[in-house]
C-alpha cells in the first residue's frame, strides 16, 4: 500500500511538472499544475507518517526535533490538500473560461479563499495535532466542487469552436471523474483523520485505500488524450519523435518568406495586368494609384526579408505603436487588385479604433493570410468577407468571417500545425497559419478558429491583450470609418 502512495504523488507532480514546463504561460495550465502538486501532498503525508516517521522514531540517528519537524511538515501538507483543494480547482475552472481579465480574477482568487480562512481561524489549533472531517467543512469543499465542475461543463457546451469544445469535454470528463471519486473518499466517506504524536488514526468507509486509481485513471486519460487530442495545453504526437527538427528549423524561415513572396507576387501579377489596361486607356490616375500599391506590396516583400534574413526559426519584433484599422487598410489596399479580379466583396465593420504596440510589418502579414485564405475558399463572384474590430473589456478583437468553403471537423483541429495544408499544388506549404499562431503568441496574444462548417463558411478571431493597447478610439469618434465596403 505504500508503494502505491508512492506512485500517487510522483505521478501526480510528475504530470504538473510536464504540463509547467510545456506551456509555463498558460494560466490555467499554471493553475492545474498547482492543482496535481497539492492533490499529491496527501500521499505524501501518509508515507511520510506510515513508513518514514516510524523509521526515524525507531532510529537512535535522529533527534527528536528532527522527527517533530517531519511530523510537522506531514501535517502542513496534508491540510493544506485537505482545505485548498477544493479552492485551487474553482480557480482552475474560472482561468478556463478564458472571459476575465487579470484584475477580476485576482479579485476572484481573493473573495473565493476567504470562506477557507475565516473557516481555519474559527476551528481548534491544528497543532501539535491536526484532525480533519468536520462536516462543516465537507459542506464548504462540496460548494466549491459542485461549483468548479459546473463551471467547466459549461465552458464545454458553451465553446463554439469544435477544437476547443472537444478539449474542454475531455478536461471537463476527466475531473468529473477524478474530482468526484476523490470527494466521496477523502471528505464525505471520512469520519476524521488525525495526525497524533503517536502516529497516524483514521476512521472512514476505507474507500481511500483505492485512491491511486484516481491517480492511474487520470494519468492514463494524460497520456492517451495527450498523444492523440491535444490535453491540459500538451500535445505530443509519437509521429513527430521523427521528423528532422534540425533541418526543419533550418528550413522554416526559407518556407514562410517563399510563403509570402508568393502571396505577394500574386498581388504583382494583378496590378501589372491592370497598369497595362490602364496604360492601354491612357487613364493616368489609374495608372498612379496602380503603381502606389504596388510601392506598398514590394516594400512589405523588402520588410518580410529584412525581418527573417538572420533568424530561421525565431520571430523577431520590432515594436511600435501603430493603429490597428491603419493595418487593415494597408492589407485591403494591397489586396484591392486581387479582390477585384476574383470579383470578392469584402465588408469593413470597424466598431473602436485601437492604438497598439506591435510588430506592423508582421501584424499585416498576419492580416492578408487571413484574407488571403478567406477569397481562396470561395469561388469568384460569390465571395463575401467581413473584417470586424471590437473590444472585448480591455482586449482587442478582429474577426474575419467568410461564406467559403469552410474546413472539416478533422481538419479543423490541424490547422495551426506546421506544414498542414488543404489546399493543392507545389507553392502551398502548409505554413500560413502556423505562422499566424508563431506572430500572436509572440505578441502575447492568439488566434483561433471560432467556427467553421464545410459548405457554410469560417470565422477567425485575433486576440490581443490588454497590455498592448494603448488606447481606444470608439466608433462615435470616427463614424464615417466604421463601415465600409471594398
Amino acid at each position: 500500500m505504500v508503494l502505491l502512495y508512492c506512485t500517487i504523488f510522483i505521478s501526480l507532480w510528475t504530470l504538473g511538472i510536464i504540463m509547467l514546463v510545456n506551456n509555463p504561460r498558460n494560466a490555467h495550465v499554471r493553475w492545474f499544475s498547482a492543482l496535481l502538486f497539492v492533490t499529491g501532498f496527501a500521499s505524501f503525508s501518509v508515507v511520510l507518517n506510515v513508513l518514514v516517521l516510524p523509521w526515524m522514531r525507531s532510529s537512535s540517528s535522529f533527534a527528536p526535533d528532527g522527527v517533530e519537524a517531519v511530523r510537522l511538515f506531514s501535517m502542513i501538507a496534508w491540510g493544506i490538500e485537505y482545505h485548498f483543494l477544493p479552492y485551487i480547482l474553482l480557480m482552475c475552472a474560472l482561468v478556463f473560461t478564458r472571459i476575465f481579465s487579470r484584475r477580476t480574477l485576482l479579485l476572484f482568487s481573493l473573495a473565493a479563499s476567504l470562506p477557507i480562512v475565516v473557516y481555519l481561524a474559527a476551528v481548534p489549533p491544528l497543532y501539535p495535532e491536526l484532525r480533519l472531517g468536520d462536516p462543516v467543512f465537507r459542506v464548504i469543499s462540496g460548494v466549491y466542487f459542485t461549483v468548479g465542475l459546473t463551471i467547466y461543463w459549461l465552458r464545454c457546451l458553451t465553446e463554439k469552436a469544435p477544437s476547443y469544445r472537444k478539449n474542454s469535454f475531455r478536461t471537463a470528463l476527466a475531473l468529473l471523474l477524478c474530482i468526484g471519486f476523490l470527494y466521496s473518499t477523502d471528505y464525505l466517506g471520512l469520519d476524521y483523520f488525525y495526525i497524533g504524536r503517536d502516529g497516524l488514526q483514521m476512521s472512514s468507509n476505507n474507500m481511500w485505500q483505492f485512491n491511486f486509481l484516481i491517480s492511474l485513471a487520470f494519468v492514463t486519460m494524460f497520456v492517451f488524450y495527450s498523444m492523440k487530442y491535444g490535453f491540459m495545453g500538451i500535445k505530443l504526437r509519437i509521429e513527430q519523435q521523427k521528423i528532422d527538427y534540425s533541418m526543419r528549423n533550418l528550413t522554416q524561415g526559407a518556407l514562410i518568406l517563399n510563403h509570402t513572396m508568393k502571396n505577394e507576387i500574386q498581388k504583382i501579377n494583378y496590378l501589372g495586368s491592370r497598369m497595362r489596361t490602364a496604360a492601354a486607356g491612357n487613364d493616368k490616375d489609374e495608372l498612379l494609384r496602380d503603381l502606389d500599391s504596388l510601392d506598398r506590396v514590394t516594400g512589405h516583400m523588402l520588410d518580410m526579408i529584412n525581418q527573417i534574413k538572420e533568424k530561421t526559426d525565431e520571430i523577431v519584433l520590432y515594436e511600435q505603436e501603430y493603429r490597428l484599422a491603419g493595418l487593415l487598410d494597408y492589407c485591403l489596399q494591397t489586396l484591392e487588385a486581387t479582390v477585384q479580379h476574383k470579383q470578392i466583396h469584402i465588408s469593413k465593420d470597424v466598431h473602436v479604433d485601437p492604438l497598439v504596440l506591435c510588430d506592423a510589418t508582421h501584424i499585416r502579414e498576419v492580416l492578408t493570410n487571413l484574407l488571403v485564405n478567406a477569397m481562396d475558399a470561395m469561388e469568384p463572384g460569390d465571395g463575401q468577407i467581413t473584417v470586424s474590430i471590437l473590444n472585448d473589456k480591455k482586449e482587442v478583437l478582429v474577426w474575419v468571417k467568410d461564406n467559403g468553403s469552410g474546413i472539416s471537423k478533422e481538419n479543423a483541429a490541424k490547422i495551426f500545425d506546421p506544414f498542414f495544408t488543404t489546399k493543392k499544388g507545389r507553392a502551398n506549404y502548409g505554413l500560413g497559419l502556423n505562422y499566424c499562431y508563431g506572430v500572436m503568441h509572440k505578441h502575447g496574444g492568439s488566434i483561433r478558429l471560432v467556427e467553421t462548417n464545410p459548405g457554410a463558411g469560417t470565422w477567425m478571431e485575433l486576440r490581443f491583450p490588454a497590455k498592448r493597447v494603448r488606447m481606444t478610439i470608439t466608433a462615435e469618434r470616427f463614424a464615417h470609418m466604421q463601415r465600409g465596403v471594398y
